[in-house]
């Protein structure tokens, strides 16, 4: 008897251990008990947002830029849970987690800082305001004590465990996990009494950024189901059938590990720090509001086309080619960045200085005076930049700017000792990389008429501004 009761319990054991393989009848298990295999959703804690579908390849356009094929991220269907999310969100009706092969893979890795928002701190150093997570200095805002202190409220609120940034040295968007998952905030509609929300907050729409609280002055709601990268002016653009979201100039790479960002973690905001034509920093995060953005029709995105601070540089004949960077020369700035002495406008550096402050204080005023307004720079190992004055090329050098005389009808690409040489009646103007880069910089010199180079130096260090000149004497 004892034997036969031993070996109904083993069967009961081995019943229950197996149950998982079998397949369950109906109303086999009772109210509020979930059946083995499909997971309970967790108590909430990250949004969920919907799917979206794969990036449609988007027409490159005409110049020197290459067509654009970008890699189609994985395709959710509607109803389910984006990875790394655990609730559905007010509005959606819940469905049942379904089982997902593998996570959307990013084109690139990412490059994860850890951090603890309660290392966050901002500092006053020689040059500026910085914002620091415990050993790390994250950002240096200039003389702009608000900006830094705006910064570090962003991450306080976000509280992120690693932090991203996508874009290089000079980030163009970054964002924050916790544990893996994306960053949550919530976005509150701007205030009508508040006179710091800026007049752009203030001008009511869907499309028109929207204070959050007090970490980020400006917010910009995403359209999941539409974000795609898409070539524009000669510049690669993140957008949805709304906005232009983030313009990452040449970058095409970077627009795609973006776009592929935010469909991965759902994140359906960018956040400003700054204003928006001259960020301090662009932020992705997740919002649980339900703003859903209304469509602008073409003439508000005509509107914000025209309104791009950085495009290609127009050449005509031949498209957009390097990068064109609007700038005011009444905001030009003096500030310290590591150990260099840089000038910049906004986040965009002009030249750098070195140790020398006083050579970056002189090219500062000359540029201001100058009355400068575009930054160009046709890239390549040549790194030419010059200026423009709408649209215009300067008519004459400054008086403490070093240069020379080139004819620009004798101008040649040729090779010299294997290596690559523009050429001015055979004699060596600029080193370049390759032939196509040659070709292409004496169409830029051709089509402005530039016939005079000038560098500002930085009293014998390396680095300084250089742009040209069309002499009016030509």
């Amino acid at each position: 008897m004892r034997k036969r009761i031993a070996a109904a319990g083993l069967g009961v054991l081995l019943g229950a251990t197996s149950a998982s393989a079998q397949p369950t009848r109906p109303g086999a298990y009772p109210p509020g008990v979930s059946p083995p295999g499909l997971a309970i959703p967790a108590s909430p804690s990250m949004p969920v947002f919907p799917g979206s579908p794969a990036i449609p390849n988007a027409p490159a356009p005409p110049g020197l830029l290459p067509p654009l094929v970008p890699k189609p991220p994985a395709t959710f269907t509607p109803g389910m849970s984006a990875p790394g999310s655990s609730m559905t969100p007010p509005g959606f009706p819940a469905q049942p987690k379904q089982p997902t092969a593998t996570e959307p893979a990013l084109p690139q890795q990412e490059q994860k800082l850890a951090m603890s928002a309660m290392d966050v701190s901002v500092k006053r150093v020689m040059g500026g305001w910085e914002v620091w997570a415990g050993q790390k200095v994250l950002r240096n805002t200039g003389d702009n004590e608000n900006n830094a202190r705006d910064v570090a409220r962003v991450l306080r609120e976000l509280r992120p465990t690693e932090w991203v940034t996508i874009g290089g040295a000079k980030p163009v968007i970054e964002y924050g996990l916790t544990n893996g998952r994306p960053a949550v905030a919530g976005a509150a509609q701007p205030d009508p009494k508040d006179n710091n929300a800026g007049p752009v907050a203030h001008a009511g729409g869907p499309n028109a950024p929207q204070t959050a609280g007090t970490a980020a002055k400006f917010v910009q709601p995403i359209d999941l189901r539409t974000t795609r990268v898409e070539a524009i002016r000669g510049v690669w653009c993140v957008r949805d059938d709304n906005n232009i979201l983030l313009n990452f100039g040449t970058d095409k790479g970077g627009a795609e590990q973006a776009t592929a960002v935010i469909q991965k973690y759902g994140f359906n905001r960018v956040g400003v720090v700054g204003t928006p034509t001259q960020p301090v920093m662009s932020y992705l995060f997740a919002s649980l509001d339900q703003l859903k953005p209304a469509p602008g029709g073409q003439l508000m995105l005509s509107a914000q086309i025209e309104g791009l601070t950085r495009t290609g540089i127009p050449i005509p004949g031949v498209g957009f080619t390097g990068e064109m960077v609007k700038i005011d020369p009444n905001k030009i700035e003096v500030r310290k960045d590591g150990v260099d002495w840089v000038v910049a406008s906004g986040p965009e550096v002009l030249g750098r200085f070195g140790p020398v402050e006083w050579t970056a204080r002189e090219a500062a005023r000359t540029v201001r005076d100058a009355k400068f307004t575009e930054f160009c720079r046709l890239g390549g190992s040549a790194g030419l930049t010059f200026f423009l004055t709408d649209g215009k090329p300067p008519t004459r050098a400054p008086f403490n700017a070093q240069g020379r005389n080139f004819d620009p009808a004798a101008l040649k690409v040729q090779q010299v000792n294997d290596k690559w040489m523009v050429t001015d009646a055979g004699k060596q103007l600029l080193q370049v990389g390759s032939a196509q880069e040659g070709e292409t910089i004496v169409r830029v010199l051709k089509a402005y008429g530039f016939d005079q180079t000038a560098h500002l130096s930085a009293a014998g260090a390396k680095g300084g501004i250089t742009f040209l000149v069309k002499n009016s004497h030509r």
